[in-house]
């Protein structure tokens, strides 16, 4: 078993802060060119959610006592990006993308909750980060075949 030092612990939410920060912008990107209202909502909803995790994460790097990665950083312009490139796709193309973002979250938290040992409060908004990824996923996930049978 390998406990995360505090200065791992800090990493490990700065990486899930350029995450979050990077799927903002990916989300945003997305809501613009959606044409299905109902997908739409869904995606601002998830987008609100995301933005909530980054103030999140980044409050709990300043407790940690940490320097939290900045949105316009490399991330957020990579997420600008990819979600620039990505709108010009299909819905369907958008989501599975989207969907691939969520279970990455997924894997990252996951792992980041195993090998925190003495940081409850860390672990705790790790723990309610995943249980919204999750519920992301699983609505990303719902909406995918219907998407593909349009076309």
């Amino acid at each position: 078993m390998k406990a995360l030092s505090k200065e791992q612990i800090i990493e490990a939410l700065n990486h899930d802060l350029i995450a979050e920060l990077s799927a903002v912008e990916m989300y945003e990107a997305h809501a613009k060119v959606i044409p299905a209202d109902v997908i739409v909502q869904g995606v601002r909803a998830i987008l609100s959610v995301e933005e909530g995790h980054a103030q999140e994460l980044t409050k709990r790097i300043e407790e940690l006592g940490g320097e939290p990665a900045l949105p316009g950083g490399v991330a957020t312009i990579a997420g600008r990006a990819v979600g620039a490139a990505s709108a010009q796709a299909r819905t369907v193309e958008m989501l599975k993308l989207e969907l691939g973002e969520e279970q990455q979250a997924i894997k990252d938290y996951s792992a980041q909750i195993a090998d925190i040992v003495d940081d409850e409060d860390t672990v705790r908004l790790l723990e309610k980060h995943l249980q919204d990824e999750m519920e992301h996923a699983r609505w990303l996930k719902a909406q995918i075949p219907a998407q593909e049978e349009r076309g």
